[in-house]
């Protein structure tokens, strides 16, 4: 199901190149590919052309920009505004809207300068992902995931004249723990939010009464620490990134609505062994990170620490089977759908699930405590004097 791609030389090169990455985006056309070069503080924009035939899809990285910036610190998310405007996230630094050399325009290490910077500060803070849609004609919304003070912001942005910020705000932030990944679905009726230490994905109905005091609405389980997700353009499936294990997860909507508890219904293996323990300094990484699907649904893309983009079908790897099933449940009226799809069942599952999650975030905050501790210098240093007292303890 994996389908590979052909490249000219200088295109490998900067594949080879990029180091760590973190996350990757199509544009809205689907013929340029963004990946955030972490590392190496640098983004990498590929020119693309995706082709089906009978003979199945063919994927061809045409040319490449690589874009620099002095504002530029750990670069960890990325989405497109248009096709030649793309929003920068960065996990120690600001969030910048930089405008991109045209396509065909190859280009190596081209210095931005960016046409708007949303400062780090008391909105912007730990920016790590970034879910642009648009509102009007010349307005932009952007969610972005703040990791380390646990919220979601939400901006908007006016092209009217030049480019600017017209309003900030924090728009979610209860039971929010490291905030990893951010999408919003095409009609823009539903958010989705990687929940790093609760192991799930949060799911939130986006009307006006959704706010940071709002409990999710529908929660994905199934997956280590996700990163990366993505709801299909027909809003039915979301594709997650598992980075604490090999895996991409497949959640399908049940009827006309995301709420309540849902497990993957495909759970892909994307990288072997020794491709997900290179990458695997701890146990939340070393699977996949960013992840994207084209607006035809035809393919999805991930990004890895050893591998900057990997394309697989996602036509065959859903089916036939899976639309079927989503068009029967869809038809059914609300007073037929069983009664454990009721919306009382469903919240009774979120509030149940949610205390689950605040448990095991209890807990994976103590692990990261101790791993922290034990990698510290203090503690490397007060090994002999730990050594010699189990020893005296021993002798009693």
């Amino acid at each position: 199901m994996q389908i590979n791609y052909t490249a000219p030389q200088h295109v490998r090169d900067v594949i080879a190149d990029l180091g760590r990455t973190e996350d990757v985006k199509f544009s809205p056309s689907n013929r340029r590919l963004a990946v955030a070069g972490f590392a190496k503080n640098r983004i990498a924009v590929f020119d693309v052309c995706i082709a089906a035939s009978l003979d199945g899809t063919s994927i061809t990285l045409t040319d490449v920009a690589v874009i620099s910036s002095s504002h530029f610190n750990q670069p960890h998310g990325v989405d497109f505004i248009d096709e030649e405007t793309i929003i920068v996230v960065n996990r120690f630094g600001d969030a910048l809207i930089l405008k991109l050399p045209p396509s065909g325009a190859s280009s190596n290490c081209d210095e931005l300068a960016p046409l708007e910077v949303m400062r780090s500060g008391d909105v912007v803070n730990t920016p790590g992902s970034v879910s642009v849609t648009r509102k009007d004609q010349n307005i932009y919304e952007a969610l972005i995931c703040n990791n380390y003070i646990h919220n979601v912001t939400r901006h908007l942005l006016d092209f009217g004249a030049g480019c600017s910020v017209i309003n900030s705000e924090v728009l979610l932030q209860k039971s929010i723990d490291i905030p990893d990944g951010i999408c919003t679905s095409s009609d823009r009726n539903w958010i989705a939010v990687s929940n790093h230490n609760t192991l799930s994905v949060f799911l939130y109905e986006y009307n006006s009464s959704l706010n940071a005091l709002s409990d999710p609405n529908g929660i994905l389980r199934g997956v280590y620490y996700p990163h990366g997700l993505k709801f299909t353009s027909d809003g039915r499936f979301i594709v997650v990134a598992d980075a604490g294990a090999p895996y991409v997860h497949i959640y399908a909507k049940e009827g006309l609505s995301w709420r309540g508890v849902h497990n993957p219904i495909r759970s892909l293996r994307v990288m072997d062994d020794e491709e997900f323990l290179r990458g695997r300094h701890n146990v939340e990484e070393g699977g996949p990170k960013g992840i994207d699907v084209d607006n035809a649904m035809n393919i999805f893309v991930i990004t890895f620490e050893c591998e900057p983009m990997r394309f697989f079908d996602l036509t065959a790897i859903l089916g036939p089977g899976y639309s079927l099933r989503n068009e029967v449940f869809s038809s059914l009226d609300p007073g037929e759908k069983p009664e454990s799809y009721c919306d009382d069942q469903r919240t009774l599952e979120i509030r149940y699930e949610l205390e689950i999650q605040r448990k095991l975030s209890q807990g994976t905050r103590a692990e990261t405590k101790i791993a922290s501790l034990k990698n510290s210098r203090f503690w490397r240093i007060t090994a002999p004097l730990r050594r010699l007292s189990a020893s005296a303890r021993n002798l009693d």
